[in-house]
């Protein structure tokens, strides 16, 4: 099993929550009309609430999101060379995989069990796999294995 370099692992975690803050707050301001579509009765939060949500609910969030995306980062490490292709094909494959086992499942079991919005989910489909193909992108670029003998 290769070094693991747990400081890539922790910064390839923290760019991610910066970068899913700039992809999440451009989309909502986008496409914010999403969580207007008939019934808007199912959401907790919209983007035209702002950040009127108390401060322990955007520290848990936060926090969540953080040990998420290491422990993405970390899984992406461990299974790098079993991923197909070169380069940052392995980021984008390792995106596809997340995207496939995390927000489909997710976004499919929604559409079974909620009264929600066809274009909503659309939505959040196109924007998770836009997610996760930069997520697993970026993750690549900190942790790939071919960087290994740089000095950190």
């Amino acid at each position: 099993m290769k070094n693991l370099h747990y400081k890539r692992i922790l910064l390839a975690g923290l760019a991610i929550i910066f970068i899913s803050f700039l992809i999440g707050g451009g989309s909502y301001f986008l496409f914010g009309k999403v969580f207007q579509l008939e019934p808007t009765s199912i959401w907790k939060w919209t983007p035209a609430q702002g950040f009127n949500m108390s401060a322990q609910w955007w520290t848990i969030l936060f926090l969540l999101n953080i040990v998420l995306a290491v422990i993405f980062a970390f899984v992406f490490t461990l299974i790098e060379k079993g991923l197909p292709g070169k380069g940052i094909q392995k980021g984008l494959g390792f995106g596809i995989i997340v995207w496939i086992v995390g927000p489909i499942p997710a976004l499919v079991t929604m559409y079974l069990m909620m009264n929600i919005a066809t274009g909503a989910l659309i939505y959040f489909t196109l924007q998770s796999l836009f997610e996760w193909l930069v997520y697993g992108t970026v993750i690549f670029l900190i942790c790939n294995e071919k960087i290994d003998n740089i000095k950190p």
